[in-house]
């Protein structure tokens, strides 16, 4: 691999041979970045010089992980008025328009749904169409830094744009379904049978950004030379992948104390109730909350709930077998959990799936909706009740009798208490939640697949 001088945060110095430079990047939250700091950290501690450069924002966190941060400006303001600035709110008719003209099927609605009205919203705020000081000083520490591979997670497509201008090798992340790809294939599958169909949305986003720093947009340039994969299986929407790298996905939630009550084994069945990362900051008042404590009330159980104050807004007086935190790593409470209630979003089931513990996954059903409203400083969002990827994680934990899925829209606390006991008292949900940990387990951690991430570089660099 090549050596060359390193500019990080605008100081030069010498660089020292190195088997492989790697940039990370991706979405500048934690809740997408958290899943690929386990592969930064591997490439790391296996010698490889690595650092993360992302939209400004998450430097601080990157650096408690032990990783170097790049730093490329100040954040732009994350805003429903910036966003329209920008021109980036979902638009209801289109969703409805493209909808129909790729004549989806109703098991690829929710699918769509999500790409549309999410994936593409957060991808396409890194591709703006006109230059933005952020995402330009983020191309020149690419070009300037030259690593040779670019590793980036999947809801990031400046990622393959990135490897592009530097030159370098380029393989995404997956950090949940892959609707990226799903789309690219529903798009090209449909323009082989009508030539006039529309174009996907997400190439239309690329292009401004591609023409300004000289990146040829293909396919390959959204999908990458190869994808890190850490999907089960019946999760996967895409089908052809040219070069997929199969990998465990382990979990990751930052760096904590642990409080001395988790020291001892609990005394009561524990139930973990999340309501999710991304809740925390953007929505106040959760159902799933106030539904659950009234339907835990009274149970001879232990519930931990990892709330802030924000998911409690609305929520009726915490019951005396709930315990209330606002955070405890979830990869150190589970191993002492016999269920945990959530919505369905990766990263939570994620580490539910690592540590073997059976699931009762939140999915009313209702279709998925971003409505806006209003104008100016005045301009509002109301987002469906319904997190996405829970239509697939409740569907996968039930198909295999590790788990349930309940309806906290439509079901009664009475219900929903009755599945909460059965999960509890039919051991075969804690067998099948263990089988799949021994499944995950099967699968290489991040370290097994370093030597094919440099293998891959080699070819593609």
């Amino acid at each position: 691999m090549r050596s060359a001088p390193r500019i990080v945060d605008d100081a030069m110095v010498a660089d020292e041979e190195m088997s492989m430079r790697v940039m990370v990047t991706g979405f500048p939250q934690m809740s997408h970045l958290y899943h690929l700091i386990p592969y930064a950290q591997a490439l790391q501690i296996e010698g490889h010089e690595v650092v993360v450069a992302c939209p400004p924002g998450a430097e601080d966190e990157i650096a408690r992980a032990g990783l170097t941060a790049a730093k490329v400006g100040e954040p732009e303001p994350h805003s429903l008025q910036n966003w329209a600035k920008y021109g980036l709110l979902p638009s209801q008719e289109t969703r409805a328009e493209l909808a129909e003209a790729l004549a989806l099927g109703p098991a690829e609605l929710d699918n769509w749904d999500a790409y549309y009205q999410f994936f593409l919203f957060a991808g396409r705020y890194y591709l703006p169409p006109e230059p933005r000081t952020d995402i330009d000083n983020l191309f020149a520490f690419a070009r300037a830094w030259r690593p040779d591979l670019v590793l980036w997670e999947s809801w990031f497509p400046c990622g393959g744009l990135l490897a592009k201008a530097a030159g370098a090798a380029g393989g995404r992340v997956l950090i949940g379904p892959d609707y990226g790809a799903w789309a690219i294939e529903r798009f090209a599958e449909r323009r082989a049978e009508d030539p006039g169909l529309a174009e996907n949305p997400l190439v239309g986003s690329v292009r401004s950004l591609a023409e300004r720093t000289g990146v040829e947009l293909t396919d390959e340039v959204l999908l990458g030379d190869f994808t890190v994969d850490p999907i089960p299986a019946p999760l996967r929407l895409s089908t052809g992948l040219r070069t997929t790298v199969p990998v465990r996905w382990t979990p990751y939630n930052g760096g904590a104390v642990l409080p001395e009550w988790l020291h001892e084994r609990p005394e009561k069945p524990r139930v973990v109730l999340s309501a999710g990362v991304s809740n925390r900051a953007y929505h106040q008042g959760e159902d799933l909350v106030a539904k659950v404590f009234e339907a835990v009330e009274g149970l001879d159980v232990e519930v931990v709930a990892t709330l802030n104050d924000n998911q409690l807004v609305g929520a009726p007086p915490v019951p005396s077998n709930v315990r209330v935190v606002d955070y405890v790593p979830l990869v150190q409470l589970l191993p002492t959990a016999s269920a945990i209630i959530h919505r369905g979003g990766s990263g939570t089931f994620s580490v539910s799936l690592a540590c073997g513990v059976p699931q009762l996954i939140a999915d009313t059903g209702v279709d998925q909706r971003m409505v806006f409203s209003g104008e100016g400083e005045a301009l509002s969002v109301t987002v469906t009740d319904r997190i996405i990827d829970a239509w697939l994680s409740s569907e996968y934990v039930a198909d295999r009798g590790a788990g349930v899925r309940l309806d906290h829209l439509r079901q009664s606390a009475g219900e929903i208490r009755e599945q909460i006991l059965a999960v509890l008292a039919d051991r075969s949900y804690a067998d099948a939640a263990a089988a799949l940990r021994t499944e995950w387990l099967s699968r290489p951690s991040p370290a097994d697949i370093v030597p094919e991430l440099e293998k891959l570089t080699a070819l593609h660099g």
